[in-house]
């Protein structure tokens, strides 16, 4: 039984965990997009395709504005790409070396306390892994 239509499943078939869906009703509960040949979400009972997942509910860049996959770095209250972490004035970020940046001084304390404190965010990120 199409669990989208209700009608039975004959035929090619797409088997989603123990539900089945003709191969043109598994669609995007959202835009209905095919959901066969492309990745999709289960979320709340309804399955929405990668595009409209992320508008809908992923987690944007505060930096770039595009939606972050993989590792976050949360700092003073918004996310980032760890490449987009990075000092709005110098353009260096947690991964470069301190003493190597310009006129780096160490009474910019409050640049390193959020440079450690997302070093470790990140580090524990990778540990719960």
């Amino acid at each position: 039984m199409c669990e989208r239509c209700g009608e039975a499943c004959r035929g090619e078939v797409v088997r989603v965990k123990n539900t089945h869906f003709h191969v043109h009703c598994f669609t995007c509960q959202v835009c209905g997009c095919d959901l066969v040949r492309s990745g999709f979400f289960h979320h709340s009972g309804e399955y929405i395709c990668t595009e409209d997942y992320q508008r809908l509910y992923g987690t944007q860049c505060d930096s770039c504005d595009q939606y972050i996959t993989g590792e976050v770095v949360s700092a003073m209250g918004r996310t980032y790409h760890p490449h987009c972490f990075v000092c709005s004035v110098c353009r260096y970020g947690p991964a470069d070396n301190i003493a190597s940046i310009p006129n780096w001084r160490p009474s910019d304390l409050l640049w390193e306390k959020v440079r450690v404190s997302a070093m470790l965010t990140l580090s524990e990120k990778r540990q719960a892994r």
